[in-house]
């Protein structure tokens, strides 16, 4: 979705929220979504196959993508503020659902729309971010850079807060949910009582046809909008099939998991941050980005045979595939923005589409590989999926 700034008096009126309670929103909305999306797909089997699992991350996934396309009809007519709002409620009314819900259908529906909004608040989170920097690009490295690094730091804590909620009964996963549902209606109380002067941005449909003609017609936009799209893939299984992976067929317990999950997500707070230096100084994208690649394609198929590996084992590897995810991460952003300007408006939106789009194309992927290899050969499918990364970044044009 395209959006485009009014003129300066609102730009003015703009400034009066404290960019601070940006940095507060992203923190709850990541803790709180974090805090349960590692551990919904080991909850989700007790109503559902893991097949019907993944289909099920494929429709919450279809159904955001489908809004986003058509989301800013109804900025445009009720404002940002109100749409995140009515969007929170919904999904802490399906949190508590599905955290005290024994009914597979009514779960399953709670589910599905966690998925589908959740993608779909974060962008009310940037479009309120991006209203409030205004036309101040000299800022939006420096607040894009520390919203991502505490946004980092509440994905590393979630998962530790989920082994202390859940402890050795794998039976308090209920708990997380319920839990999730209180933190995020913090995030409410904010946007209720902090944001109730924004003034909303002019909202622009995005044009499908003409973004696929402009990212493909660019090349280097193309590749590295590709290569990022590989990334969010590599995301989708680790959410999705790994904690399922590691609970049900390995038999490990939650505080195992959550540790393993919290040592692997920290190298995003070591690396990310350092990368992008790099990239703007020293090297440029194109090096990190490749080497990134090969890491998550040996790293994702070591998992198929770490079945009989103790957890210190298991955390290095975690800690190690995530060292290539944060080098992909940080310089594909940092590669793309480079390579798009303000008024790149359609570009920009189809970029946002990566994250519910390789959720959708992810998650149909591990469902078909599941219904022909055992579950610990999948990984070797994520494994060689992570391969067309390397070669669309060697078709990148260097920035250094």
């Amino acid at each position: 979705m395209g959006i485009h700034r009014r003129h300066a008096l609102h730009r003015t009126k703009k400034t009066t929220i404290s960019f601070w309670f940006i940095y507060v929103l992203s923190i709850l909305f990541n803790f709180h979504g974090l805090l349960v999306a590692y551990s919904s797909s080991t909850y989700m089997g007790q109503f559902a196959t893991p097949e019907v699992i993944g289909a099920l991350y494929t429709i919450g996934s279809a159904l955001a993508v489908f809004s986003f396309l058509f989301i800013s009809r109804v900025l445009r007519k009720i404002g940002n503020v109100r749409l995140t709002l009515y969007m929170a409620v919904f999904e802490i009314v399906a949190l508590v659902v599905l955290g005290l819900t024994i009914n597979p259908a009514t779960a399953i529906v709670a589910f599905v729309i966690f998925i589908t909004l959740n993608p779909l608040i974060y962008l009310s989170i940037d479009i309120f971010s991006e209203s409030l920097i205004g036309n101040n690009e000299t800022s939006t490295g420096s607040k894009r850079g520390l919203t991502l690094t505490l946004m980092s730091l509440a994905a590393t804590f979630a998962p530790i807060a989920l082994t202390l909620i859940v402890g050795d009964d794998d039976n308090n996963l209920y708990k997380t949910y319920l839990v999730s549902a209180g933190i995020f209606s913090l995030f409410i109380f904010i946007v209720l009582f902090k944001f109730k002067t924004f003034h909303d941005p002019t909202y622009k449909e995005v044009e499908v046809l003409k973004a696929i003609q402009s990212f493909w017609d660019k090349k280097d936009i193309r590749n590295v909008f590709l290569a990022h799209f590989t990334l969010q893939i590599f995301f989708s299984w680790m959410v999705i099939y790994l904690p399922l992976y590691l609970a049900t067929e390995i038999g490990l317990p939650w505080t195992d998991i959550g540790s393993i999950i919290a040592v692997g997500l920290f190298a995003y707070v070591l690396l990310e941050y350092p990368v992008g230096i790099l990239a703007d100084k020293y090297i440029g994208e194109k090096e990190m980005m490749a080497c990134g690649f090969l890491i998550l394609a040996v790293s994702a198929s070591w998992i198929s045979f770490m079945a009989l590996a103790p957890v210190a084992g298991w955390m290095v590897l975690m800690f190690i595939s995530r060292i290539g995810a944060s080098l992909v991460e940080a310089t594909t952003e940092s590669y793309f923005f480079k390579h798009t300007k303000g008024t790149d408006a359609n570009i920009m939106s189809f970029f946002r589409l990566t994250r519910p789009l390789a959720m959708l194309v992810g998650a149909l992927m591990g469902s078909t590989a599941l219904l022909y290899l055992p579950f610990e050969l999948i990984f070797i499918v994520l494994g060689f999926a992570m391969v067309p990364g390397i070669f669309f970044t060697i078709a990148l044009k260097d920035t250094k």
